[in-house]
């Protein structure tokens, strides 16, 4: 009797193994906030110059403008390399994702 549970046992504990499956653990999932106040922050309206307005409330408003433009240009090239760092992140996840998923379908 002992024999036989010898040459079983060995025999049952190799079909064991063979039917485990090992599960590659997911990375982390993805995140690229940007706060909502940057997202809805406008541009400054240009400035609104008063019927008879003079040379030097031109030139004051003109000066006003071009620096409220030049704020307004820093926030969208500053939001638009987020949306590339993000963009990148969500292509690099989703390539270790197929890579993840593609070693668990072959055959074992």
């Amino acid at each position: 009797m002992k024999r036989a549970h010898a040459t079983l046992l060995p025999a049952l504990l190799a079909q064991l193994i063979g039917c485990g499956t090992t599960v590659k653990v997911l990375p982390d999932s993805l995140d690229c906030p940007v706060l909502p106040e940057r997202l809805s922050a406008a541009c400054a309206a240009p400035q609104a110059l008063p019927d008879g307005a003079s040379f030097e409330q031109l030139i004051r408003a003109s000066i006003q403008d071009g620096q409220a433009l030049q704020v307004c240009e820093k926030r969208r090239a500053d939001l638009a390399e987020s949306v590339r760092i993000c963009n990148k992140a969500v292509a690099d996840h989703l390539a270790r994702l197929r890579e993840l998923n593609q070693a668990n379908q072959a055959p074992r």
